[in-house]
């Protein structure tokens, strides 16, 4: 069995998970932890790019930021929240161990990160149900916490990013396919240069109520997990 990870992000699609936690996982991995990506899907949807070329950017952006990385190869656009797409999920869960995972935006305009997040809530607390037909021991996350998504509301956390800005954006960078500029290829949403000022303009945001440059945000239940506090202090540390 793999042993745990300190840290697990989900995404729906190879790049979801940049957009915004990149910065806090490359704190993890500087601070010593387990951290990791799992992508539910190869974006084979996407406009632009190709599910190949997309795990290839996928494996740099995790390299960059220091982190494991493993993509579930659900169906893009058409995974649900029921049947074998949870029990696969669970069995992933069993075997990664995470003590916190990071999860999609409940409320975001695009719908697989809605239902990326409701699928992994279900999926982190049933995998921990003993009786559950499943793969693997059961395990059940200490702690769940999400993005914002485009438009968020108050986060419950923030974390100061500034040491692994530069990191984070490189990552990000790494999604050519998605995010660079390329008038050869279709227009999209993400390629738009405003997408990146919104990524940046959101982090400064956070970062200036946290009076430091760069911040990345969290949402949680409350009240706030110890599991939760207790990341958080560890990646801020000294």
């Amino acid at each position: 069995m793999t042993s745990g990870l300190d840290i697990l992000a989900l995404g729906a699609h190879p790049d979801d998970v940049e957009v915004h936690v990149g910065g806090l996982l490359a704190l993890a991995s500087d601070r010593g932890m387990k951290a990791g990506i799992l992508d539910l899907t190869s974006g084979d949807l996407g406009t632009r790019g190709t599910p190949e070329t997309r795990r290839s950017e996928a494996e740099k952006a995790a390299a960059i930021l220091g982190v494991s990385r493993w993509v579930m190869d659900f169906p893009d656009g058409r995974f649900t929240e029921e049947g074998t797409y949870r029990v696969r999920l669970m069995a992933e869960i069993r075997r990664l161990r995470p003590r916190v995972m990071i999860l999609p935006a409940p409320e975001d305009r695009h719908p697989d990160h809605r239902r990326a997040h409701r699928l992994a809530r279900e999926a982190a607390y049933c995998a921990g149900l003993k009786n559950y037909p499943c793969d693997g021991e059961p395990w059940r996350p200490e702690a769940l916490a999400w993005v914002g998504g485009e438009n968020p509301g108050r986060p419950d956390l923030l974390v100061d990013v500034t040491a692994t800005w530069e990191r984070r954006m490189a990552a990000l960078d790494a999604f050519g396919s998605q995010f660079a500029p390329d008038p050869s290829q279709p227009a999209t949403r993400i390629a738009h240069p405003a997408f990146r000022r919104g990524v940046e303009g959101r982090a400064m945001h956070w970062g200036s109520l946290r009076m430091c440059d760069w911040a990345e945000a969290l949402w949680c239940d409350r009240p706030v997990p110890g599991a939760l506090l207790e990341l958080v202090a560890a990646l801020e540390r000294p």
